[in-house]
């Protein structure tokens, strides 16, 4: 029995070798069967670019491995030769990505670490084929046609990503290989290579230095280029913050890449030499510390095919350069750079620019021979580049001046021999004054603001051709400003303080201060501004542009309306105050102009403005536009108050003569989008009200005008009233219009009394000006005793409706009805004439009739009628109760007579 026991105890292992068996064939045809599954899945989507790329697309094979890393390597991927080319454009030997699995499980897919990820053996093949394309030219422009047309919609605001969990040991392209293939000759194809390219980062992660390092035999046989990127410890986002960047490249040879470049740039010729360290510090965003840019890097014996002469530019930038923008330190040991026959050459030291006291020790930079139209003549693409915006020596002084108490770097800058054609913007003649100086002065006593000065003479400049300002050469325009400029400490931002400031503009001077802020970065960008100006008078007619002048200067064309984009004045923060005695406006005079006006973004709010004009007051508190659509689809929100505005020169503003005069006290509150008369006809809304003072209506005498057709309609000699060409809208006239669907429609009846007649009027007035109003002229008696030379004065006023057409400017009396009071004008003088022939009261009461009073007789007989009958009625029911008690009395007589009663 014990030996039975013995045997049992000895299989086990058998079994578990068996189960372990097992499993390690169920892994493996798991991993085969997934290696199959991926590469088909792989080889479909290879399918579907090939299709896109016009370029087929090969995968040699995937193998993927679980365990102690999850990884892949795929193999032998082709990016092939399109339609008529033979050269495949890229070829990748491998791509192996390994991560471990145990921490990968362990934090459920939070801690990642990429053990190695490698590219090995990729090859690019740049062909450059007879008609002077490139490969990569041609899968470029297929990749645009093929790009969906769609509008650029704004990218949503995304929080950063933490990838604090993600740590790269290792990530690596080695043994790379780009190909250059001349074929442009025909058959014989020129072939040269950029080999053995290596690109490596080492223990990528949150909290580590991060170092990339590449290295390159560029057109040798030996890595001949160095390139290395030190950045700062990484953030949780893991974008760097570059710290240092080395340079090192031993006599690169030029020439065979010329090919290869864009034709437009034509290099024939050239070496490159370099041995150059950059120390970053500050001058990046994020960084910290000291920049210092040393060595040399040297471009010579450059020859760019259609030079003057075969020309060779041989550039050289020498420098060994320290500067802190923190504190405004900088020390030029070397600084030479030159660009053929320009150059700039600096030397010197400033220590403590940004605290209160600098120091300047024989500072200097000077600018020679800058004239970019030189240099183009040995490098022509720099002409098609600036397309004859400039030309002519520019010239760069910064020079350190000053006591040892009170040091400054002087900065000018002379543009008056250059020539300058920059489009939509500004042109400027050679010998035409344009300079700029400057002066700084280090810190505030506050500290960490750099102080300031500066003169801008712009007289020899022409702003016309930005269509806006109308500033021809040899107009005055000079600014003077004095201030601080603080950098921000985080590295992105700065702000400007300007407390003096002055501005000549042609006949005009404007003083003030401001200020100018730029906090944050891309969206999170912000623009804060202020300005307090102030004038004693400005004339922006003669500054500004207008329509009619800006359209002459186009040939006709429209002025190009402004970007479509709504979102173009995202992070705009601002307020100007004005104070302006005297303001000339679109014809308009204005006096005593004050105002506050703020910005916040694209919308414009008038907190407070205040006016004389045309002999009033106007104010527009809490009026609002939104500056971000277009003109056409721009919605503003106009709330002004008037008080004792001459109304005859006002409206001239709107229409081509006076329409009436007085003065008008009174409301405007309307809201609408856009700004020509057809835009504000659909969609302006709104109300106005107030009242006309001692106004009269000009271009028509409306009681004049209904008297002549009334004269004429009545069957005896009459004359109609004399015309003034004017109607009088009394002491004091009170109206409200509401503006809905392009008419100003009044909400009461507009209604007035002259001594010859009341008027009243219903209806509306287009925006256009045109004229749509229903009412009526009531005659009062002595206007048509006069109108009837004397003929008939009746009882009370006689009324004639009309309508009021046409423009407001040259209104037009129709549909005037004079029928009823021609009847009865008629009548009554008909009833005069009979009364006074018959006499009497018979003859009152032919007038009556005669007057139309024939019903009012009968009425009045009818109800004598009913008088009469009613006292007889009450007279009998008199009689009757006398009687009836007359009867009773005579009766109780009788009985007490019968009964010997008393």
């Amino acid at each position: 029995m014990s030996n039975t026991v013995v045997t049992k105890k000895r299989r086990w292992p058998y079994v578990l070798g068996g189960i372990l068996a097992l499993l390690v064939i169920i892994v493996a045809v798991a991993l085969w069967r997934l290696d199959a599954i991926l590469l088909k899945t792989a080889r479909d989507q290879a399918a579907t670019y090939s299709q896109k790329l016009g370029r087929p697309i090969e995968i040699g094979d995937i193998s993927t491995k679980l365990f102690p890393t999850i990884g892949a390597e795929v193999e032998n991927v082709t990016v092939g030769p399109a339609e008529g080319e033979e050269l495949p454009l890229a070829q990748l030997a491998s791509l192996d990505i390994r991560v471990a699995a145990g921490p990968l499980l362990s934090s459920r897919g939070k801690d990642i670490q990429v053990r190695n990820a490698e590219v090995s053996g990729l090859t690019v093949n740049v062909v450059r084929f007879p008609d002077g394309t490139t490969n990569v030219q041609r899968l470029m422009k297929r990749l645009e046609e093929q790009a969906p047309k769609e509008e650029e919609k704004p990218e949503e605001e995304q929080p950063p990503t933490d990838l604090s969990g993600v740590h790269v040991e290792r990530a690596a392209l080695t043994d790379g290989t780009i190909r250059f293939v001349d074929r442009s000759a025909g058959a014989q194809a020129r072939e040269l290579a950029v080999k053995d390219l290596d690109i490596e980062v080492k223990d990528l992660r949150a909290g580590k230095p991060l170092v990339i390092d590449l290295a390159a035999a560029v057109l040798a046989d030996k890595q001949n280029l160095k390139i290395a990127v030190n950045a700062a410890p990484l953030p949780p986002t893991l974008i760097p913050t570059p710290e240092r960047v080395t340079l090192k490249a031993e006599r690169i040879d030029l020439a065979p890449l010329g090919p290869f470049l864009p034709p437009d740039v034509g290099l024939q010729a050239g070496t490159v030499d370099a041995d150059w360290q950059a120390d970053l510090g500050g001058a990046v965003p994020g960084g910290k510390g000291p920049t210092r840019l040393v060595g040399v890097v040297k471009a010579l014996g450059l020859r760019f095919a259609g030079a003057e002469g075969g020309k060779a530019l041989d550039v050289v930038l020498d420098t060994d350069v320290t500067g802190d923008v923190a504190v405004g330190d900088l020390a030029l040991d070397k600084l030479n750079l030159d660009v053929g026959p320009a150059s700039i050459t600096g030397k010197g030291r400033v220590k403590g620019l940004l605290t209160e006291k600098p120091s300047v020790e024989g500072f200097e930079l000077l600018g020679k021979n800058l004239d970019p139209a030189a240099i183009a003549e040995y490098y022509p693409p720099l002409r098609k580049q600036l397309n004859g915006m400039i030309a002519g020596p520019i010239g760069l002084a910064v020079r350190g001046s000053g006591t040892q108490d009170a040091q400054a770097i002087d900065i000018d800058v002379d543009l008056t021999p250059v020539r300058l054609r920059v489009p939509a913007q500004l042109s400027k003649e050679s010998g035409a004054s344009m300079k700029l100086s400057s002066r700084l002065t280090g810190a505030a006593a506050s500290g960490g603001a750099l102080r300031f000065t500066a003169d801008a003479n712009l007289d020899g400049v022409d702003l016309r051709p930005g269509l806006l300002v109308n500033k021809a050469p040899g107009q005055r325009m000079q600014v003077s400003a004095a201030g601080t400029y603080t950098p921000s400490k985080t590295g992105s931002g700065m702000k400007v303080d300007l407390p003096k400031l002055t501005a000549n503009l042609l006949e005009d001077t404007v003083t003030g201060s401001a200020s100018f802020a730029l906090a944050g970065q891309g969206k999170k960008q912000t623009t804060t501004f202020a300005a307090d100006v102030k004038s004693p008078k400005l004339d922006a007619d003669a500054l500004l542009m207008n329509e009619e002048e800006a359209m002459a200067r186009t040939g006709g064309a429209p002025v190009p309306p402004p970007p479509d984009d709504p979102t173009r004045f995202n992070g705009y923060r601002g307020d100007i105050r004005f104070a302006i005695g005297a303001l000339r406006y679109t014809k308009m005079d204005l006096s005593n102009v004050t105002g506050v006006v703020k910005m916040t973004d694209d919308l414009i709010t008038v907190e407070k403005f205040s006016s004389g004009l045309y002999g009033g007051k106007v104010t527009a508190d809490g009026t609002t536009v939104r500056l971000g659509p277009l003109p056409e689809k721009r919605p503003f929100d106009a709330k002004v108050k008037v008080e004792g505005v001459e109304m005859a020169e006002a409206l001239t503003q709107f229409t081509p003569q006076k329409v009436m005069t007085g003065k008008f006290n009174g409301n405007v509150d309307v809201k609408g989008v856009g700004y020509t008369p057809d835009q504000l006809q659909q969609t302006l809304l709104g109300a106005i009200n107030g009242n006309i003072l001692g106004g009269t209506l000009l271009g028509k005498d409306l009681v004049a005008a209904v008297s002549e057709p009334l004269a004429k309609a009545l069957p005896f000699a009459a004359k109609s009233l004399k015309s003034d060409q004017v109607t009088s809208l009394g002491d004091n006239l009170p109206f409200g219009v509401e503006i809905k669907n392009g008419v100003a429609q009044l909400e009461r009846p507009l209604s007035w009394t002259r001594p010859e007649a009341a008027l009243s009027f219903n209806g509306g007035i287009r925006l256009d000006g045109t004229l749509d109003l229903t009412g009526g002229v009531s005659l009062t008696p002595s206007t048509v005793k006069t109108l009837t030379l004397g003929k008939v004065t009746p009882p009370e006023a006689i009324p004639v409706g009309l309508k009021l057409t046409g423009k407001a400017w040259k209104p037009e009396v129709t549909g005037v009805d004079v029928k009823p009071a021609a009847t009865t004008i008629a009548k009554l003088a008909a009833s005069s004439l009979a009364g006074n022939l018959i006499g009497g009261e018979r003859g009152k009461q032919v007038q009556a009739v005669i007057e139309g009073g024939e019903e009012k007789a009968r009425a009045e007989a009818e109800a004598k009628k009913k008088e009469l009958e009613a006292k007889a009625a009450a007279e009998k029911a008199r009689l009757e109760a006398e009687a009836k008690k007359k009867a009773e009395d005579e009766a109780k007589k009788r009985l007490r007579g019968i009964f010997g009663g008393k």
